[in-house]
């Protein structure tokens, strides 16, 4: 019984939170790589590759601690997001420090 409860409270309770520090994770992480002069509109196409040779599946991303490359890709891609990366990758090339960033 012991185990039934650990695999519950996995699925259940840790798993979405996991998976929801990835997609942070993965946020902060092409606002880093803008910053440091980095195109981070190539982020959404690596995680779309990365999809694809894992071989995405509803059951795979239920029980993944990780999201589908596919989620990560339509996440990086939304205009909120893929704009503040511009923007701070724009500042970068352009040799103007960025607020927030230290490089």
């Amino acid at each position: 019984m012991p185990d039934l409860v650990n695999t519950m409270s996995n699925l259940l309770l840790k798993l979405p939170f996991s998976r929801r520090m990835e997609i942070e994770a993965d946020y902060i992480g092409v606002l880093l790589m803008a910053s440091a002069g980095y195109d981070p509109r190539v982020a959404p196409k690596v995680f779309e590759k990365l999809g694809q040779v894992s071989g995405d599946s509803a059951l795979r991303d239920y029980l993944s601690t990780h999201p589908s490359g596919k989620r990560r890709s339509k996440l990086l891609s939304e205009a909120s997001v893929m704009q503040e990366a511009i923007s701070i990758y724009r500042e970068a090339i352009a040799g103007r420090e960025v607020d927030g960033f230290f490089l």
